[in-house]
């Protein structure tokens, strides 16, 4: 089978593989589809420790093909989501409901092999079956959506708060939709680019701005940094109401450094919130995907073959639409 594999940072190549095996406690998956991610490109420069010869994608859904000894909870030819991230069940955070915050995490397409091949082998308590009327192509939003929904919970939003989002990439406009959903009065969308913020408006923004028009006059209850660049870090906070919080969401790399002022996160009862990978979120997000609630179409971006996803990961080749992503006949 064809696979999109990390060999080292700068060094992703599409290569064959013979299809996995399929151990005790695990299931094959024939991948339908597989979204891509800046994760796999912070993969792919060597800012996110991965293992190495290893399949990408993170982001799957697919139909289950076999099943592996003592799997008896889910069958051939189920209809899948994955939830990549996998806890050792033993650590102090797994025993106390945190899985997310192992000690011995793995996760698929990034401590092991993932979607990005026509097939892939997972832990059976990975998979989540898709709920009905939901598609395998729309379901790789699942992964993505699971970590916005745990986002959200963690920001904890009261009813009539003043949000503004700053990135208005997939988990932006996710984020947009799910506020919306909620009853959110106040929903402003913050970005460089142009067609980003149009689409901030489709999704359900109140008000749109660049970021220089943020630096000039916004205040907010919650500053939602979803960009992941440094540059974002400073305005979303001096953007904060007092008795404000910001979110931290964005995947920065590990040596970014950003300016803090704890005099005012003291004067003012600010709160700075961190968030990950959404533990147990995913089947609120599939449900949320097959309502309609998160729209599929307005997030997905350009289909992909395996090549052009290489040059996807390595920021090769065109400019391509998020929410790029493969589908496999």
């Amino acid at each position: 089978m064809k696979a999109l594999v990390f060999y080292a940072p700068g060094d992703v190549r599409v290569v064959d593989r013979p299809e996995p095996i399929v151990n005790a406690g695990e299931v094959l998956i024939k991948v339908a589809a597989a979204g891509l991610c800046g994760t796999d490109r912070h993969i792919a420069d060597g800012s996110y420790t991965s293992a190495k010869s290893m399949v990408l994608g993170h982001e799957l859904a697919g139909v289950i093909q076999e099943v592996g000894h003592g799997v008896e909870h889910i069958s051939v030819g189920t209809r899948v989501c994955v939830d990549p991230n996998l806890g050792c069940h033993s650590c102090n955070y797994c025993r106390a409901g945190k899985p997310h915050l192992c000690l011995n995490a793995q996760a698929v397409g990034v401590t092991r092999d993932g979607g990005l091949a026509s097939y892939v082998s997972v832990p059976a308590e990975l998979c989540h079956p898709l709920p009905e009327g939901l598609s395998p192509v729309h379901a790789i939003l699942g992964e993505p959506l699971s970590c916005v929904v745990h986002a959200l919970d963690r920001a904890n939003i009261e009813l009539g708060s003043k949000v503004a989002i700053w990135g208005l990439g997939t988990s932006g406009i996710m984020m947009i939709q799910c506020l919306r959903a909620m009853g959110q009065p106040t929903i402003i969308g913050v970005s460089h680019h142009e067609d980003q913020r149009n689409l901030a408006l489709r999704a359900g923004a109140t008000q749109v701005m660049t970021q220089e028009e943020a630096k000039q006059s916004l205040e907010v209850d919650l500053a939602i940094e979803a960009s992941g660049s440094p540059s974002a870090f400073e305005p979303a906070f001096n953007a904060l109401a007092p008795g404000g919080r910001m979110l931290l969401y964005g995947v920065m790399s590990p040596g970014d450094v950003v300016s803090l002022k704890p005099e005012q996160m003291f004067r003012r009862e600010l709160t700075l919130i961190g968030s990950y990978v959404g533990p147990r979120t995913l089947d609120r997000a599939l449900s949320l995907l097959a309502a309609r609630i998160v729209e599929p179409e307005m997030i997905l971006g350009d289909r992909l073959n395996l090549e052009e996803a290489r040059e996807w990961v390595l920021k090769e080749g065109a400019r391509k639409r998020a929410k790029a992503y493969v589908v496999f006949e």
